[in-house]
C-alpha cells in the first residue's frame, strides 16, 4: 500500500504523506492474483505499476477534476471512519 500511495503522488506531480489509520472491520490479510484471467484469456498487461499509474495520471490531468456532493445518495450513513467524515 505504501509503494502504491507514494507512486500515485509521483505520477501525479505531488507530494504527499501517507497517513496509517486505525484498522477498521475489514479483511486483515488479502491476496490478489491476476494469473487465472493471464491463463484463461493468455494475456499479459505489458504495464508496470508506474507506467499503469502513469497512464491513468495523464488521462485524470486531462480530463480534470468533477465536483460531486460528499456522500450524496450513499444508502449507508452509519459507522463511516472518521476520515471519510472530514470536510
Amino acid at each position: 500500500m505504501n509503494e502504491l500511495a507514494n507512486t500515485v503522488c509521483d505520477v501525479m506531480g505531488m507530494s504527499g504523506q501517507v497517513r496509517h489509520l486505525d484498522a477498521r472491520n475489514e479483511v486483515m490479510h488479502a491476496y490478489a492474483d491476476h494469473g487465472k484471467v493471464q491463463k484463461v484469456f493468455s494475456i499479459q498487461s505489458g504495464y508496470t505499476l508506474k507506467q499503469g499509474l502513469q497512464l491513468m495520471a495523464d488521462w485524470a490531468k486531462t480530463a480534470g477534476s468533477k465536483e460531486s456532493d460528499k456522500f450524496k445518495g450513499i444508502e449507508i450513513t452509519e459507522k463511516l471512519p472518521p476520515i471519510w467524515q472530514e470536510d
